[in-house]
């Protein structure tokens, strides 16, 4: 691996999924220095347990950067939201103009952005890599990831810092709300499908396989800045295969399954489209305070218990059906051949840790 013992870090959005991790493996695994950025302390319990420094601030607010940045040799800038594309822009795009500005400006070697490999859109071509054209596809997640890209290679052109970008596919893991708790609570329920009976290729890619490809860029010689790299498990099953196990921890046998053929024009699925375009719309517009706030609350209220009773959330986006149905392989041999990647955390390894988490979590009996 590599050698980060007394190397002084930064972590923004180290209290997510990828960035805790992260964090945690630096500060305990490593023996690095670890700064974390965090913009609401109230959700740094689990990492306040760890030995790292706590820095409160906001990617969005230049002034809150210099002190998190000051005196730190690499910057791993793991901050990504959804939600409205007012958000999205604000956070994933202008969020790392900042952190570059910020970062370049104290004399930092060398940061990591994690970017997605939803900068590609739902379809890559069979046998992608990172030569693969960017698309924007008007999804604001991941429009803004590819702004933010673009934004990278501008800003290597003119500034000394090295600025590595990785591409990790769907992150699966202990702690991951969208590809572990909430597909099990669904599964639960009888409320999760496979589409076209999980015949689709599943690129996942384990949290610590992950993290793993994140070190490596971190202190890699020799990288040219402004270098991208797809991450993966480089174990590609069926979705079926991969989501079966899962359902297995909640008694499961089976999944049923929901055809990618069905038309756009289904009138839940265009119904599920517009509330969630709306709630998009509320997006940011909710004070914290005053009658107003419950103006813009019903109805997000209503959307949340509509769905909910219309078993809307079986109905998968256009985006989700063509990732659940597509037949495809990728190609990491660049992550393997420049950063030494190698995953070691095998697939069968994943669901026993995640079975064993979400047991000590109690979300499973």
């Amino acid at each position: 691996m590599v050698n980060y013992a007394g190397v002084h870090v930064l972590v923004t959005g180290a209290t997510g999924f990828i960035g805790a991790r992260l964090a945690e493996r630096l500060a305990f695994e490593e023996k690095a220095s670890v700064r974390a950025l965090v913009r609401d302390m109230r959700k740094s319990v689990w990492l306040s347990r760890s030995p790292m420094e706590l820095v409160v601030g906001d990617v969005t607010e230049k002034l809150s950067l210099e002190k998190a940045v000051a005196g730190c040799d690499i910057v791993f800038h793991c901050v990504g939201v959804g939600g409205s594309s007012e958000t999205c822009q604000a956070v994933n795009t202008e969020g790392t103009r900042n952190v570059l500005e910020a970062a370049q400006a104290a004399g930092v070697k060398r940061l990591v952005y994690l970017s997605s490999v939803a900068v590609y859109g739902p379809s890559l071509p069979d046998h992608a890599d990172e030569t693969a054209p960017s698309l924007r596809t008007g999804a604001s997640y991941g429009d803004s990831k590819v702004e933010a890209e673009e934004l990278i290679s501008r800003f290597v052109l003119d500034h000394s810092m090295t600025v590595i970008v990785l591409q990790p596919t769907f992150v699966w893991g202990p702690r991951s709300e969208w590809f572990t708790v909430d597909p099990i609570r669904q599964m639960a329920k009888g409320a999760w499908q496979l589409v076209d009976e999980g015949q689709g290729t599943c690129h996942a890619v384990y949290v610590d396989n992950l993290v793993d490809a994140i070190m490596l860029a971190g202190l890699r010689p020799s990288l040219k800045s402004g270098e991208k790299f797809l991450v993966t498990d480089d174990q590609p099953c069926t979705w079926g295969e991969f989501w079966l196990p899962h359902a297995r921890m909640v008694g499961k046998s089976s999944l049923p399954s929901f055809p990618s053929t069905r038309t756009t024009k289904h009138p839940i699925r265009l119904l599920h489209r517009w509330l969630w375009k709306f709630r998009d719309w509320l997006g940011d517009h909710c004070p914290d305070s005053g009658p107003f706030r419950y103006v813009v609350l019903a109805p997000r209220f209503v959307i949340r218990k509509g769905t909910a009773l219309l078993r809307v959330e079986t109905i998968y986006s256009d985006w989700d059906l063509i990732k659940y149905a597509r037949r495809y392989h990728l190609d990491i041999a660049k992550a393997k051949t420049y950063l030494g990647y190698n995953p070691k955390v095998s697939r069968a390894d994943g669901m026993q840790e995640i079975e064993r988490w979400l047991r000590d979590q109690r979300i499973i009996s």
